[in-house]
Formats: structure tokens, C-alpha cells, sequence
């Protein structure tokens, strides 16, 4: 119980914030935040997987190309994807320079590639949504709230049958069928709270879609924290982990949903 409680009370800290940022920061300023944001995660992550490179720089080059592509539209998704390869094989030529270090070349060089794609790369997506309409955006946070809500609380309630038991112990097939269910019914729910253009049926269609998808989403993160013995990838927010924590779910989430409003509502 007391856990509960410092999760709601840090729940509500970040969501009053989130909802005026979200709203009201102009789409630049939007995605320089949720660009430390995603540096935050990308140090969490490197921290987990006990990597030594890469260092910081290299790590603000990755973001800054990724920046320039999806947010600035300097440069194509495909160009961004050639200037990493050719920066990052550059930055390891560079730092293994001794033999005693070429064990942790594979390692390193193929951590580089995670972080682009599995977390930058993913996560930017939140920007583009925001960039769409920022009551997609709002959509896609309620929804996952809701599901997650509805999972923890009927997996906690009647929750027997373990379905991720290396990854998340505690998550169920009870628990999975709520997150479908209450994500779908939340996506009828945001559009009339966060007004958008599509049918009901439609919305809870896609909420309950995020549902499903959330739930493996978060448990694949969670195999990172399994595989280095933690139970939470930070400490930066009492009761909730860190950045990476929070943005497990919307690792897979936020693509699914851009490309779900791209080519099926409209």
C-alpha cells in the first residue's frame, strides 16, 4: 500500500506538468525536453547493460543526427540512419585502439545500434504525435495509464496464470485481458476528453490494441533489468524507476499509434 501511494503521489507530480507542456510548449522546445528526456533513458539503459562506450558525446551525436531528421527535417530518416553508421564506426575505430579491448567491440558497436533504434529512434515518436495533434499524444498516455491501471489491479486482484514469468513475475493472462479491455474502453473515453476526429469504434479498436501492445513492451525492457539483476532501471522518480521505466510501454506504443493514425484513421 504505502508503494501505491508514493506511485500515485509522483503520478500526480508528473501529470499536471506533462498535461501543460504537452499542450502548450511550442513543438521545438517539446522535443529538446523530451530529447534530454530520452538521453536520461539512454544513460539508464547503458548503466544496466554494464557498457563502458558510448561516452557521452558520442551518445549526444546519435540524438542530435536523429534531431535533425525527424524534428528539424534537415536530413532523411535513411541519411540520419548513414551519418550514425559512418560516425559511430569512426568513434569505435577510435576507442578500440588496444588489443585487450577488442572483447568488448561486438558488445559496444551493437549497443550503439540499440539505443538508435530501440530507444531514440522509438521513442521521437511521442514528438511526432505531438507534432500531428497534441490530443494524440494525450491518447496515447491515457490509454496506457488505463490499461496498466486495469492490469495491476485485476492481476493483483485474481491474476493466476503467469505469462511472463522470467520478464515480469507478476504480470497475468487476467491481467493482460483487463489491460485489453480498459485500454480499449479509455480509447472511447479520450476522444471525448481529448477531442479527436474518429469514430468511437475506431478508438476503442486502437486503445485496446495499445493495451495489448503495451504489455509486451514493458516486459521486454524488463528483460534488460532482469538480465543485470535490478528491479528498477533508476531512481529518479520515487516509486516509479526511472526515465526508462516510464517509457517502456511507449517504446513500441507511440510508433504503433503514428502509423495506425497515419493509415487506418485517416
Amino acid at each position: 500500500m504505502k508503494e501505491f501511494i508514493k506511485r500515485t503521489i509522483t503520478a500526480f507530480f508528473l501529470i499536471v506538468p506533462a498535461y501543460f507542456i504537452i499542450k502548450y510548449l511550442p513543438d521545438l522546445y517539446f522535443a529538446i525536453l523530451l530529447s534530454l528526456i530520452i538521453f536520461g533513458a539512454v544513460l539508464e539503459l547503458k548503466r544496466l547493460v554494464l557498457i563502458d562506450i558510448p561516452d557521452f558525446l558520442m551518445i549526444f551525436i546519435i540524438e542530435a543526427i536523429m534531431f535533425l531528421s525527424i524534428v528539424l527535417k534537415i536530413i532523411t530518416l535513411d541519411e540520419s540512419l548513414f551519418t550514425i553508421l559512418i560516425s559511430s564506426s569512426v568513434y569505435m575505430l577510435l576507442r578500440i585502439n588496444k588489443k585487450e579491448k577488442l572483447n568488448e567491440f561486438v558488445k559496444n558497436f551493437s549497443f550503439i545500434f540499440l539505443i538508435t533504434i530501440y530507444l531514440i529512434f522509438s521513442l521521437f515518436y511521442l514528438f511526432k504525435l505531438k507534432e500531428l495533434n497534441h490530443n494524440y499524444l494525450f491518447f496515447l498516455i491515457f490509454v496506457i495509464a488505463i490499461g496498466d491501471s486495469g492490469a495491476y489491479f485485476i492481476g493483483s486482484w485474481i491474476g493466476k496464470h503467469k505469462i511472463y514469468p522470467i520478464a515480469s513475475p507478476k504480470k497475468s493472462l487476467e491481467g493482460l485481458i483487463a489491460a485489453i479491455i480498459t485500454a480499449g474502453l479509455s480509447g472511447w473515453l479520450s476522444i471525448i476528453i481529448f477531442p479527436v476526429n474518429i469514430k468511437p469504434q475506431m478508438a476503442i479498436l486502437t486503445g485496446a490494441l495499445i493495451g495489448l501492445f503495451s504489455q509486451i513492451s514493458d516486459p521486454v525492457e524488463s528483460l534488460f533489468k532482469r538480465a543485470s539483476g535490478k528491479k528498477d532501471s533508476g531512481n529518479i522518480l520515487p516509486g516509479h524507476g526511472g526515465f526508462l521505466d516510464r517509457l517502456d510501454s511507449y517504446i513500441i506504443c507511440a510508433p504503433l499509434l503514428f502509423y495506425i493514425i497515419k493509415y487506418i484513421w485517416f
